[in-house]
Formats: C-alpha cells, sequence, structure tokens
C-alpha cells in the first residue's frame, strides 16, 4: 500500500481510524510496524477483555473499543515493546484502504497469485485440512494448548501455512514479487528511536548480526520460525505445533531451531566449533556467571542495563541454572564499537555451559566498562 501511494507510513494512525482516542495522536504508522507506538505489550493489551474469560469470541469493534481503553506504556518512539494490539490496528487500517476483509485481502494480493494453496487466515469455524493440533508444555505434562479464540479480525497473528507454501513466499519476497528491493531493504532496517539509538526491529522482523552474519528472523507464539541469513543466501523455516502462553511459566521451548540448522551451513556461525583456548580475564567470567546466578534469584545485578534486566525470564534462568555444572570460556568477537540498544558494544564474549539437560552456549555483549548490553543464549 505504501509502494501504490495509498498509505504513508508517517501517516498519523488516527487519519485513519475513526474515533480514535487523543492517545494516539502523535502514533504513526511506522509506530505500529516498529512496535515502537507505546502500546501495551503481549500480556497487557486488551486489558478490559480480561472481565470475560469465558468469551472465545470476538468483533473487531470488541478488540478497537478494548484497544482504545488501554493506556500507552510510553511516548511513541521512545522504545520497543512488542504489541498485538499495535498489529491489530494495522489490519483495521488495511481492510479501510483496500475495501476488503483481512483475509480476502490477503487472499487475493497474496496467497492465490503466488499458489500458496495451503495458507489461510484463522478460522476457528472452517474444516481446514491437515491441520496440526498445538500443544504445549504444562505442570511438566505435554497438554492441548487450547488456543481457541475466533477473532473476526486476527491481523496480530492467525496464518495457516506449510513449509512448502513458505518457500514460495520466501522465493517471491527474493524475487521481488512481494516488495521491491527499497522496500525489502526498508524492512530490514533497524528501528531509530526517538533519542537516535537504534533497536534489533524493522517492519515486522527482527534484524540481528550474529558473528558477521545478517540475520532477518522472527518466531510465533505456537512454536514457529523463519530465519533469513540474505549474505549467505539461506533461509530456514521451522512450523513445530508445541507453544507457549503468553505469562505463563512455560517449558516448552521450540525456538532457536532455525539457528541451530543455519550453523550447519553457515561457516563461523556456531561459538560451539571454537578450537579451545585459554580465558584471557578469568575474572570477567565469574563475574558473568555470577550476574546470571543473581538474576535468576530476582536480585539486583549491578552492571545489567534495566532494560536488558526486565526482558530476562527469571524463571526460564533458574531453570537452566539449577544443575549448572560448568560454566568455561569459548572465545570473544570484537564488535568494534557497533551500536546495540542505543550502548557501543565493545566485544561480545562467548560461554559453554553445561547442566543435567545438555550444553548451552551464552553470549555477552559487553560496552567498555564491561555493563553487560545485551544476553543471548542458544543450544546450537
Amino acid at each position: 500500500m505504501v509502494e501504490d501511494g495509498r498509505l504513508k507510513l508517517d501517516d498519523p494512525i488516527a487519519t485513519h481510524l475513526a474515533n480514535s482516542p487523543e492517545a494516539w495522536k502523535a502514533i504513526t504508522v511506522r509506530h505500529l510496524l516498529t512496535h515502537t507506538s507505546g502500546l501495551p505489550g503481549l500480556a497487557s493489551g486488551f486489558k478490559s477483555l480480561e472481565a470475560s474469560p469465558e468469551r472465545v469470541t470476538y468483533s473487531t469493534a470488541d478488540l478497537f473499543d478494548a484497544a482504545v481503553r488501554d493506556t500507552l506504556s510510553f511516548a511513541p518512539g521512545e522504545r520497543f515493546q512488542y504489541s498485538d494490539v499495535g498489529y491489530f490496528l494495522l489490519g483495521m487500517i488495511v481492510e479501510k484502504i483496500s475495501g476488503r476483509r483481512w483475509a480476502e485481502y490477503l487472499d487475493q494480493r497474496f496467497f492465490k497469485p503466488l499458489g500458496m494453496t495451503s495458507t489461510s487466515v484463522l478460522d476457528h469455524r472452517r474444516i481446514l485440512k491437515h491441520r496440526a493440533a498445538g500443544y504445549t508444555i504444562r505442570d511438566g505434562e505435554l497438554v492441548n494448548i487450547r488456543r481457541i479464540w475466533d477473532v473476526e479480525l486476527p491481523s496480530a497473528y492467525g496464518v495457516f501455512s506449510s513449509v512448502k507454501d513458505l518457500v514460495i513466499w520466501d522465493a517471491a519476497l527474493a524475487g521481488g514479487r512481494v516488495l521491491t528491493p527499497a522496500s525489502l531493504a526498508l524492512m530490514w532496517t533497524p528501528l531509530k528511536r526517538n533519542n537516535g539509538a537504534t533497536g534489533l526491529y524493522g517492519f515486522g522482523w527482527g534484524v540481528y548480526d550474529r558473528r558477521g552474519h545478517r540475520w532477518i528472523s522472527h518466531t510465533g507464539l505456537t512454536g514457529t520460525e523463519y530465519s533469513r541469513f540474505p549474505d549467505d543466501r539461506l533461509t530456514v523455516i521451522v512450523l513445530t505445533n508445541l507453544g507457549a502462553f503468553i505469562g505463563a511459566d512455560n517449558t516448552a521451548d521450540p525456538w532457536g531451531l532455525t539457528y541451530g540448522v543455519a550453523g550447519r551451513y553457515v561457516p563461523g556461525l556456531f561459538v560451539g566449533n571454537e578450537p579451545p583456548k585459554p580465558d584471557p580475564d578469568p575474572a570477567t567470567t565469574q563475574r558473568l556467571r555470577a550476574t546470571l546466578e543473581r538474576l535468576a534469584r530476582g536480585e539486583e545485578a549491578p552492571g545489567v542495563t534495566p532494560g536488558l534486566r526486565a526482558a530476562i525470564s527469571r524463571a526460564v534462568l533458574a531453570r537452566r541454572l539449577g544443575t549448572l555444572q560448568s560454566f568455561t570460556f569459548i572465545t570473544c568477537d570484537d564488535e568494534h564499537g557497533r551500536e546495540r540498544h542505543g550502548d557501543r558494544v565493545r566485544r561480545v564474549c562467548h560461554y559453554r555451559a553445561v547442566n543435567a539437560m545438555g550444553t548451552r552456549y551464552h553470549s555477552f555483549w559487553l560496552a567498555d566498562d564491561g555493563r553487560v548490553v545485551d544476553y543471548w543464549s542458544t543450544t546450537e
């Protein structure tokens, strides 16, 4: 729609959505796309609907009314916060400009022309051939996930597809049949906050750099993951039916499989393949291990930025550290002052952690003064 001139990225959403509250006055389409609008996060969006937890069917009007009642978490553009409310509002804008229902628009604009015959938008009334049932793990037991809400406008989620169809989509994306190369480049450019700092998200995609390899990726709560390594000409798509619930202490963790597959094709992506070397700074190793242990206990962790501290799941970390047997240095990569979350990163240091469940690799993005700017772990 932007390419067609029917919508501008910096349009205030209130120009497209009647009855928008005053609080949304400064929110633009760009803010919605980059999750920087200030609208509520995953656990707190559409809050007023919690008064009727037995409901499973919601109209667009129901969700819009609930969204209007929500309060902003911060001023638009101030920071990143993943928001289903924002992408619901984007769906309303698409419907208004196109004059079509969301499912009809996607089907006629993309799915049918591309030959994606196994792809459709959520409709619980429909009998969908070969639909996989969803599961999760609760209290150590595999159970039905019971994501049974029927939403009239599921633009924040709710596309059913197959790996075969997503291969068609990926080829169309790379071949310029979905967007122009200029639009793709814009979509995969990290967002800029009001203070000029860049984030790790573009328009609907996570935008990362891992050991010198550009990595464009997104996960789905139901256990799906789509990763592109454009400079390495590699795409990995993994669809599972083992998902998680927002706000719950889930042990289901199928995410990271795309990275694990990619590392078997992209030389140098894995840190676990690095040859052993002496630890040049045992004090830093001990400090970082102690930092993780403090975070797992819910204690203050000096040297960790507030945003990172809030993003780390205490329960998950405690589970991983509960049977920790060893925590050893692997290597550090020089980041040459590259920006991450508004801080300049000097190096990324990687460690091997062995516990009763197996081996994980922990990576810490460190500023010049030793502060932990970011953290990530993977099984590779």
